[in-house]
């Protein structure tokens, strides 16, 4: 992944052929999920919802999910729409929430004429590489489709000033890199202790988002590239791929090879 991808509109295909189940998924970016063949269930705690072709998956980043993905007609088909924090906090700027427009107990919303238009005018201009702002714009509009009310699930993530997201940005600039408490507390100016009791008031700990950065940006590689499995856990730290079998296997349940098989035909 890029440096700069932590700041970066990007949407990836989803191409899978066979069923198959994830646990402890986390995005590490806010994104919409457009189911394009087949269907995908969605659960967080309690609860458990469904989507197909005609609706569209909201996931605030920070919050883990449990994923099963199932084709038709042998295929399944899905794009992922990250969009970056800086985007999602402009467009509350400009188009404030009212305080009984943020309680929505779901995920899951109908698509519409205007929502699928604005998606393929934006995936279009992603594949024409067009300018940072006009990419912005249109994700915009995606957005306005969906409507205020429906959108708030997307403004769960930490926000865009926290340590959280400020350790998660450079540990995703280069998940591959050895990463120390005492290098990060370097970068960000300031003391080891102080990274981490920050940490810990925000609830999390450095080791945890290590890996939640190195295992997911992982996940999203083998289910979107052909880059080698081995490859793949090496540009996420991990020399010893049988280490990274394990690790991968212990958060997803399921192995990396058993996931890059459902994805070929």
């Amino acid at each position: 992944m890029q440096a700069d991808a932590a700041t970066r509109l990007s949407l990836q295909e989803i191409r899978m052929y066979q069923a198959h189940e994830l646990h402890r998924v986390k995005l590490l970016m806010p994104g919409l999920c457009r189911v394009r063949q087949g269907r995908k269930v969605v659960s967080w705690g309690d609860h458990r919802e469904m989507a197909n072709n005609s609706q569209i998956i909201l996931f605030p980043a920070g919050h883990e999910f449990g994923i099963a993905n199932y084709p038709d007609a042998g295929l399944y088909l899905a794009e992922m729409l990250y969009l970056p924090a800086e985007l999602i906090a402009r467009f509350r700027q400009f188009y404030p929430l009212a305080p009984q427009e943020e309680n929505r107990s779901g995920f899951c919303l109908a698509q519409s004429d205007e929502l699928l238009y604005c998606w393929d005018q934006l995936k279009t201009a992603l594949q024409c590489n067009l300018s940072a702002q006009l990419l912005e714009h249109l994700a915009m509009g995606i957005l306005l489709t969906l409507g205020k009310n429906n959108i708030s699930h997307l403004f769960l993530s930490h926000p865009q000033d926290s340590l959280v997201n400020r350790c998660q940005n450079l540990l995703l600039a280069n998940p591959g890199a050895h990463w120390t408490t005492e290098e990060v507390a370097r970068l960000l100016f300031m003391s080891v202790s102080t990274l981490r009791r920050h940490l810990a008031a925000e609830g999390e700990s450095f080791q945890n988002l290590l890996d939640d950065v190195r295992l997911n940006n992982a996940l999203a590689a083998i289910q979107t590239t052909l880059t080698p499995i081995s490859v793949v856990a090496r540009d996420n730290g991990y020399q010893c791929p049988s280490r990274f079998t394990a690790r991968f296997r212990k958060r997803f349940n399921i192995t990396p090879g058993a996931l890059r098989k459902a994805a070929r035909a």
